[in-house]
């Protein structure tokens, strides 16, 4: 099956020839898989179905602070991609990651979350496909292809979710296939030459067996011109790199390609006791590096390269920043250059000797399988089962500038297995009991190449991660009353991760330990390993009172960690060091309200975030014979004080208005270790004071005619820093983001068109900033994508 799946997607042909056999399908009919709308045909608030706390509830009846998104509502506000979903829940922040952190995602929930990407460390907020838990960030920027609905759970889930979703979690559900026949095909065109095909086919195949398939295919140019340095200032004393057709211009980034393919196949016999759900997914990611923009240069050691003089050339300083809010930049992903080391001695590097790509690419496949079986009408089995690949390379110019400071490519790989239980019972509908045991398995591969001049680093990787998680779970609801319900949880976890390191010189050799030698300091670590053991018992409580048809409170404390590791990248073997796990406590009270015969849904939260022993990486070693380092390490506690509020309004038919607000105030209590640079009066990253999001829509009927529906979005957050080391360099100004779309549905409701308009009032911003001024004079920034307008057309079957 793994060569089926990868073979399918040796060309975009392949992927686009999919999506035809989909449309050509015989006897399709209306797709009646969609999800619930935003509202039903009385205009009122529809009825979500989640699944947080292992059994089907109504969103209005499950006490956690959830943000439920159905498809519809993600195609109506543009959301494509798991980085869009934090625009529009409150205190949720989804971003791409620097290009320091490859291909991966930035993910925060109430400020608790995880900025590096490295298979040493572990996410604060969870991510799952279809009830299957991925255990990296790296890879996690997915396509929210053909979906039913998106679930983002806010606040530690560490009985129902377990490790790593201290923060929270994102839930991502497939469609699943089902008896009835139907389909669509859309396609897309847009700024920066954007081609976007989507599909999907609901195929029956028996009265028992079902088949869904589902494809995309996206193409989009990169934003940011990479242009060469010497063409552009002739005059300069820095030579062209040479001449093409395109003059000055030498690449992009910023650009994407995507393909992705998903099939489900789905056993329900009508009347059995027993369903069966197997999915199998393959992706291709061929992207562009994010895009980013030099902002501070300053480091006279880094000069250009001058044969035969290491002590001349141009010093990397601000003639190397490209005119501001311009969407330029002078990276050449190629070393080079004159130095003065850290140890006062000078050095060269000729050009030519190591060069990357600026991409940043990830090739993924999977498969799960989840059985379902009634053993009796209250008992039921639920077996999760699930295999996931990732594999990728992604480059780093930390410069951004035709001097060479830190070039990196890395190549990334992930794999992982993982097998969950669950026996659900009800007693007489007085209480519900979940428990099961969850095992988690996985292996990563980090191997490249770093150059780091000033420091005589240049050093190949071949770094082989082990990780294995286990735990058992139990999670009951006590129904004292109608109304009245008692919630207790508990979850037992026991980790396990080893880091085996690999640091040879380029030439294949161990590195000899001869002062000022080729990467010299790196003596000894090539072989060592480091491991980290540990468990922890997390915990549940809560009650919550149904009041009326119309309002729910609820009052919780909840607990969550995220595990702890080994420092990934030790200067000397005295800095291969473990951290222990984060942990946090969470009091939370909130309520769910539908109003006024359901026109006004209002839901809220407040809580205060008790957290301990939070990992911050420490950049001094006094201990070390390297003072300079880089290391996790549990350096603080702290408390966090805020509250949530998302409301839905459906005044007349056709009239929808939505939208939300977050408040966070962070405190640090305690920093038990001053190596950090952390200081008390500092925040911790991605936490905005303020975050806000408000959307409106009505859909005008034309008559016989059909439908025309305007959309407009608008979300914003406070200032926040991007690292946990406070200062101007780091931080973020957000801007004011407004997405509008209109479309166009016809009489029939089976076709439809769309124009959309993202980043409507063309804010130039940064999503990310990678601030390395005390060591390397440089601070670069991930810029966001600027206005970009589309044309979409859709045919359902």
């Amino acid at each position: 099956m793994t060569y089926i799946w990868k073979t399918a997607f040796n060309s975009s042909a392949a992927s686009l020839a999919m999506i035809a056999a989909m449309i050509a399908t015989p006897a399709l009919a209306q797709d009646a898989t969609a999800p619930a709308q935003a509202a039903d045909q009385s205009g009122q608030p529809a009825d979500i179905i989640v699944t947080a706390q292992f059994r089907a509830q109504n969103l209005q009846d499950t006490p956690i602070a959830i943000t439920a998104v159905s498809s519809e509502t993600l195609a109506a506000r543009s959301q494509t991609s798991v980085t869009d979903l934090g625009q529009f829940a409150p205190n949720v922040a989804l971003a791409p990651a620097t290009s320091l952190q490859g291909n991966s995602v930035a993910a925060f929930i109430r400020g608790v979350g995880q900025l590096d990407s490295s298979f040493a460390l572990e996410p604060g907020v969870g991510i799952y496909i279809d009830d299957i838990y991925y255990g990296t960030t790296y890879g996690a920027v997915m396509d929210l292809t053909d979906l039913e609905r998106v679930e983002v759970l806010r606040g530690p889930q560490g009985t129902l979710a377990g490790k790593n979703s201290v923060g929270g979690a994102v839930k991502l559900f497939s469609k699943k296939p089902d008896a009835t026949a139907g389909g669509f095909i859309e396609a897309t065109y847009g700024s920066y030459d954007k081609v976007e095909l989507r599909g999907s086919a609901n195929i029956p195949l028996t009265d028992s067996l079902s088949l869904r398939v589902s494809g995309v295919s996206k193409n989009v140019d990169g934003y940011m011109t990479l242009l060469d340095y010497g063409c552009v200032n002739p005059a300069s004393g820095i030579a062209p790199t040479g001449t093409n057709e395109k003059g000055c211009q030498v690449g992009t980034e910023g650009g994407i390609d995507v393909m992705a393919l998903r099939a489900a196949l789905r056993y329900a016999p009508a009347g059995s006791p027993l369903e069966i759900n197997i999915v199998a997914d393959v992706s291709k990611d061929n992207s562009e590096a994010v895009a980013t923009k030099l902002l501070y240069a300053n480091n006279p050691l880094v000069r250009s390269y001058v044969p035969g003089d290491p002590t001349a050339g141009i010093p990397f300083d601000s003639r190397f920043i490209t005119a501001s809010k311009s969407y330029t930049s002078y990276a050449n992903y190629a070393t080079g250059g004159n130095y003065t080391t850290v140890f006062g001695i000078p050095t060269q590097v000729a050009p030519g000797g190591f060069t990357a790509s600026p991409t940043s690419s990830v090739k993924s496949w999977g498969i799960a399988g989840t059985i379902d079986y009634d053993l009796s009408d209250m008992l039921k089995l639920k077996s999760i089962t699930g295999y996931r690949k990732a594999d990728g390379t992604s480059a780093i110019d930390v410069d951004g500038s035709p001097l060479a400071i830190l070039l990196q490519q890395f190549n990334y790989g992930h794999e992982q297995f993982t097998q969950e239980l669950r026996l659900s019972a009800n007693f007489n509908d007085a209480v519900d009991l979940t428990v099961g045991g969850f095992y988690y398995k996985a292996t990563d591969l980090l191997t490249g190449r770093s150059a780091i001049p000033t420091l005589l680093f240049d050093f190949l990787v071949d770094d082989v991660v082990k990780n294995r998680s286990a735990s058992a779970f139990a999670h009951a609801e006590f129904h004292v009353s109608d109304a009245f319900n008692v919630i207790a949880g508990l979850r037992y976890t026991d980790d396990k991760k080893t880091y085996n390191y690999s640091r040879l010189n380029v030439d294949g050799t161990v590195p000899s330990g001869a002062f000022f030698t080729p990467n010299f300091l790196l003596a000894g670590l090539d072989g060592l390993s480091g491991t980290f053991k540990g468990d922890r018992l997390d915990y549940r409580l809560g009650v919550n009172y149904r009041w009326s048809d119309e309002l729910m409170t609820y009052a919780q404390v909840s607990t969550g960690f995220k595990g702890g590791g080994i420092n990934p990248r030790p200067s000397a073997p005295d800095q291969v060091q473990t951290f222990g796990p984060e942990k946090l406590t969470t009091y939370e009270a909130g309520f769910k309200a539908d109003l006024m015969g359901r026109m006004i849904r209002l839901n809220g939260a407040v809580f205060l975030n008790d957290y301990k022993d939070m990992q911050l990486v420490r950049y001094q070693c006094p201990e070390s014979v390297v003072f300079s380092c880089s290391v996790p390490s549990n350096a603080g506690d702290a408390r966090v004080f805020g509250w949530e509020l998302e409301a839905s309004l459906h005044p007349t038919d056709g009239l929808s208005i939505d939208a939300s607000a977050g408040y966070l105030d962070f405190d640090y209590k305690k920093i038990t270790n001053p190596a950090t640079l952390v200081t008390k009066d500092m925040i911790a990253p991605f936490i905005s004071k303020w975050q806000l999001s408000a959307g409106m829509q009505y859909e005008a009927d034309l008559g016989g005619s059909g439908t025309l529906t305007p959309r407009i979005d608008w979300s914003w957050r406070s200032n926040y820093f991007y690292n946990a080391i406070n200062n101007p360099f780091n931080q973020i100004n957000a801007p004011h983001l407004v997405n509008a779309r209109l479309t166009y549905q016809g009489p029939d409701k089976d076709w439809s068109l769309s124009l959309a308009v993202t980043n409507l009032l063309d804010s130039y911003y940064y999503a990310g900033k990678a601030e390395n001024v005390g060591s390397f004079g440089v601070v670069t920034g991930v810029v966001g994508r600027p206005r970009e307008w589309s044309i979409t057309a859709k045919k359902s079957f």
